[in-house]
């Protein structure tokens, strides 16, 4: 699954060690994975990135950067507290962000609830008295992960978004963790590069997810975005289909994560990316290729879309039309045709299915 998440009732600090080692992360009171986002109407590979703090030293831009504010601003690092002050400032800092937010710190950090089963830590910069910048990360026993970062626009120039990870690293450092976590970057989505400032190529690591490994980011290939592979395996596919007289259309598919959250006994579609053939006979999808990532096969499979279930997506329904990109409709895996790491193999399969494939209109088999 590209796409996992847990609800635990309690979590030690070892155990959020072992799973940001995985590459999973905090949401509001669960963990979860991913590997594939859609932003503005396109699929996204976001790459989980840590900071081993042993011998890491701050580069001179940081260091300036940490001294300034720290010259300019009072800053105060303690256990996390949500309250009036803090949500005040996420409802500033809320009108001018671009992108979907929590109706509050509350419902962001803690889904709405009073507890919590983290060890949350908070760093809070004032101008005076006046609150202008905070953050919270976790404590596990060997790590720290970044969660959120607050600041007023109107004290932009100090970059205080980047100063409150510095002062979070520092305390990781002060008490000898050995690794911090500051969640994802999403390459071709520059929101999140500024996570890839807080050390060089040679200090900062990206989780590997064909390998299951951490890797310095000076080995970091964009070829190697799992979005990247998919993409251009199955333009692969469609070119070689093309010229076998094949119709068939790429689409992206948002329910791909449905197994998280929910239908967790149906054999649901998991690829967020996948070709959908003969479509000038069936309007919705039925015969499917994807490419799986795992085993580094082309997988050719006959489904079914399961039809009232889009209100999952509700907020994306508007993409549902004849002409888009997107199909939103969960999709049930009915029986698998083949699977193949050559090309040839598949469309030769797609062939001979289309020869018992007749159009609208015409009386036949697969019809």
């Amino acid at each position: 699954m590209f796409t996992e998440k847990q609800f635990p009732e309690s979590l030690s600090g070892g155990e959020l060690d072992d799973l940001l080692a995985k590459g999973w992360y905090r949401m509001g009171l669960s963990v979860f994975t991913c590997h594939f986002l859609f932003f503005e109407e396109s699929l996204f590979s976001p790459i989980w990135l840590r900071l081993p703090l042993e011998g890491y030293q701050f580069r001179k831009s940081l260091q300036k950067n940490l001294l300034q504010n720290r010259q300019r601003f009072k800053t105060v690092v303690k256990h996390g507290v949500i309250d009036e002050e803090k949500e005040a400032l996420f409802q500033k800092y809320k009108l001018n962000f671009k992108g979907m937010l929590s109706a509050s710190i509350l419902d962001s950090l803690l889904d709405g609830q009073q507890r919590n089963i983290f060890d949350t830590f908070e760093v809070s910069v004032y101008d005076g008295d006046k609150l202008v910048a905070f953050s919270y990360f976790d404590l596990g026993d060997n790590s720290l992960a970044s969660i959120k970062g607050i600041y007023d626009h109107d004290y932009a120039s100090h970059s205080l978004g980047i100063y409150t990870m510095l002062e979070e690293i520092q305390f990781g450092r002060d008490l000898g963790f050995q690794f911090y976590y500051p969640g994802y970057f999403v390459p071709g989505f520059p929101r999140f590069d500024y996570k890839l400032r807080i050390g060089k190529q040679e200090d900062v690591q990206f989780f590997d997810l064909r390998q299951q490994h951490w890797l310095p980011m000076t080995e970091f290939s964009t070829r190697n975005v799992p979005v990247g592979v998919l993409s251009y395996k199955l333009n692969q596919m469609g070119y070689a289909l093309t010229n076998a007289g094949i119709n068939a259309q790429m689409l992206y598919y948002p329910a791909y994560e449905a197994n998280a959250f929910m239908f967790e006994n149906e054999h649901l579609l998991e690829s967020p990316l996948f070709l959908t053939l003969f479509n000038n006979v069936f309007p919705r999808p039925r015969f499917i290729i994807y490419y799986d990532l795992w085993k580094d096969k082309y997988v050719f499979t006959h489904c079914m879309p399961l039809e009232d279930l889009g209100l999952y997506f509700e907020y994306t329904m508007k993409f549902d039309t004849k002409e888009a990109r997107h199909f939103l409709d969960y999709i049930l895996e009915k029986s698998l045709i083949v699977q193949a790491t050559q090309v040839d193999t598949v469309v030769k399969l797609a062939v001979e299915i289309s020869k018992l494939i007749k159009p609208p209109g015409v009386q036949g088999i697969l019809k």
